[in-house]
């Protein structure tokens, strides 16, 4: 409070100096401008008393010479002059007699009823007639303004003035100070304003350089892993590969990393259990790598890339390869889950420089792609046929996309015998690709292409279509009692089109084809990637009367229960014959015990691949369905299939009926003797039923 007392006061400081000067100054002025009025009045003044005296003087001398002899005293010759005629009006007069005694002057004439104080005096001289009445005396005339030597109107106009003039200048001043001491507050906050916007900057620079910082390790680091990503592997192998070109470094190894199964982890488990597993085999390689001059970096979704720096060879680079793979081989903890993984790896070895970036990754990438086509998880080093091949199946994809348009694709159809009967009951559409340059081509050479490139769904709506119509066609051809049903593969990826369902009531409903004459065949694989949606467009299917096939029964990795989960009525066996185990009589025995438990779900078995006539056999004693194979018939084209099927009695192959009891020199199990499961052992996964049942073989043989 103080302070700010002070602070006020120190503004009126030169405000009252200012003032005092000016009304010292001002006065000052005024006083030299009355003396000098004054003067100059008093000047004027003395001009005129002395003119008014000799005017007097000559008025005295007229007048005595009139009144000559008439005796007339002084005062009578005074009184007659006129004197407010001679004065000017402005003037006061007094004329006044002074004896020589010194006693007060006799005033005459007066414009004034007070005597006249500070006044100008002239002496008149009197004739010399009337001298003698005024001796050492005389006769004197006084003169002064009316307004006095300074107009008290002029002292006040100026003083006002001055007061005016005062006033202003001191106004001018306090607001001149006022405004020098808010200019001041205001430079001292726009000082500290600057100071804290200086601040303030420095902060945001610090702030945004970290942000760039923070910005250049996400733009070249991915989120998860913390691992360097595609853009910044692709400028250390640009680097690298400029060194090699160079002769600064001798050999370069790229290497692919894909992680099998991902997928299935991912729609099983959720994303956050597949993002946990890369970051755990991020840790893992790193680990691995961590003593190797190299670059470690994730490539995509479930791959990563390995940039190793001056390799020995080509095997060195595999051998790095097995290293990463090993890794792998403890079991991953994800959401209370233990979980197995493996990588298939590819390899590529650079040594002269010539190659860029891209092909450097290309030929990796090749690599793996032929890696991933072998059963088991391995590492795999690019070689220059492999190009040749992958530049094939460029072509072939170009191809793929026009094949519809040019109706290149073709239907063949292996039959289906109904072994209870000896009757063929059916046939399987089989689709093929009449290539104008490859040839005849069977789906497994170009189904996996149409699938990644988006063509599936399509192809397989064009099959539907055909299959249909053709069977439309047969019921014409066909004796009215007589019955038959065409089936169709249907990939997981037509499963996800929603409007499946709705596509084959249509075309049904178009075609005039009764529902039981189409079934559909699906995969263990197919199902597993999405059990939901495959249940819902299955059990729309089932509504319209189409019945379902499981494909492959035996081959995949999924639980018994999907028997059971979804409307199935027939299982195909695959290959029950051959010998994957090790034991003929054990796969004979797992053949039997599939039929078994298809049986006791109340679900009809079909036989795939059936070659000889020992199986054949063998699986009437087995008491399979139905069967095909070519022991039975072949794929056949559309008309061939329809004689087939016309003459099924006739045409069917000579199969000898089930050796009866005793007569029988067959060493293969019959269904009487063949492993039969329990009700609970059937119902656990696929796995543990084969365990048992190669356990149950072992004992038999």
């Amino acid at each position: 409070m103080k302070l700010s007392f002070f602070k006020r006061g120190s503004q009126w400081g030169l405000t009252l100096v200012v003032l005092a000067v000016v009304v010292l100054a001002g006065g000052r002025l005024i006083a030299l401008s009355v003396n000098e009025r004054a003067e100059q009045m008093r000047s004027t003044a003395g001009t005129l008393v002395t003119t008014y005296s000799r005017s007097i003087e000559r008025q005295l001398s007229a007048l005595a010479q009139r009144q000559q002899g008439a005796g007339a005293e002084l005062d009578q010759l005074l009184s007659k002059l006129q004197l407010t005629r001679l004065v000017d009006a402005d003037y006061d007069f007094e004329l006044s007699k002074v004896d020589s005694a010194g006693s007060a002057p006799r005033i005459f004439v007066s414009s004034r009823i007070e005597p006249l104080d500070d006044a100008i005096v002239s002496r008149i001289r009197l004739p010399e007639a009337y001298a003698e009445e005024l001796p050492g005396g005389w006769v004197q005339l006084a003169l002064r303004p009316k307004d006095g030597w300074y107009p008290a109107r002029e002292l006040a106009a100026a003083i006002a003035l001055l007061a005016v003039v005062a006033w202003l200048l001191a106004f001018a001043t306090h607001d001149l100070v006022h405004s020098l001491h808010r200019a001041r507050d205001a430079l001292a906050l726009s000082r500290r304003q600057l100071q804290a916007s200086n601040r303030k900057l420095a902060m945001e620079i610090e702030e945004r350089e970290n942000l760039q910082q923070s910005f250049e390790h996400s733009r070249y680091h991915d989120a998860f892993t913390g691992l360097p990503n595609r853009r910044y592997f692709m400028d250390q192998l640009d680097r690298a590969l400029r060194e090699v070109r160079t002769r600064r470094r001798k050999r370069l190894a790229v290497m692919l990393i894909n992680i099998d199964r991902f997928k299935l982890i991912n729609d099983s488990l959720g994303h956050t259990a597949g993002d946990e597993l890369v970051v755990q085999a991020a840790r893992r390689f790193q680990k691995a790598t961590a003593k190797l001059e190299c670059v470690l970096a994730r490539w995509s979704g479930d791959q990563f890339a390995v940039l190793v720096f001056d390799v020995a060879s080509t095997d060195a680079a595999l051998d790095i390869a097995g290293v990463l793979q090993a890794e792998l081989q403890q079991p991953f903890e994800l959401r209370k889950h233990r979980l197995n993984a493996a990588a298939r790896v590819g390899v590529t070895c650079i040594d002269s420089g010539l190659q860029r970036a891209e092909e450097a990754v290309r030929e990796a990438d090749i690599a793996l792609s032929v890696a991933k086509k072998h059963d088991t998880a391995t590492a795999v080093a690019y070689q220059p046929a492999m190009g040749g091949s992958a530049a094939s199946l460029v072509s072939l994809e170009a191809d793929l996309h026009v094949a519809l348009q040019r109706r290149e694709l073709h239907m063949m159809y292996q039959p289906i015998v109904d072994l209870r009967n000896r009757r063929v009951a059916g046939a399987e559409s089989l689709l093929r690709w009449r290539h104008p340059i490859e040839g005849m081509l069977t789906p497994d050479k170009f189904l996996g292409l149409a699938e990644e490139v988006g063509l599936i769904v399509p192809i397989t709506r064009w099959t539907i279509q055909q299959v249909c119509t053709l069977a439309a066609e047969w019921r014409h051809r066909l004796p009215r009692e007589r019955d038959f049903y065409l089936t169709v593969n249907v990939s997981a990826a037509a499963l996800r089109d929603p409007e499946f369902t709705s596509f084959v009531a249509r075309v049904l409903k178009e075609t005039g084809t009764p529902a039981q004459n189409l079934k559909l065949e699906l995969t263990e694989g197919g199902l597993i990637s999405n059990p939901g949606a495959a249940r819902d467009i299955l059990d729309g299917l089932h509504s319209l009367g189409v019945e379902m096939m499981l494909d492959d029964f035996g081959t995949g990795y999924s639980s018994l229960s999907y028997l059971q989960l979804f409307p199935f009525s027939y299982v195909k066996i695959d290959r029950p014959f051959v010998d994957r185990a090790g034991s003929a009589h054990a796969n004979s025995a797992i053949a039997a015990a599939i039929v078994q438990m298809t049986s006791s779900l109340g679900l009809k078995s079909v036989a795939e691949i059936v070659e000889t006539d020992a199986a054949a056999k063998d699986l009437q004693k087995m008491g399979c369905d139905y069967a095909q194979g070519y022991f039975y018939y072949g794929a056949l084209e559309a008309e061939e299939a329809f004689q087939v099927l016309r003459n099924a009695d006739s045409s069917l192959p000579s199969v000898k009926q089930a050796v009866s009891a005793g007569e029988s020199d067959d060493e293969s199990p019959t269904i009487s003797e063949a492993v039969v499961l329990s009700d609970e052992t059937l119902m656990l996964p696929a796995e543990e039923v084969a365990e048992e049942l190669r356990r149950k073989a072992a004992e038999h043989d």
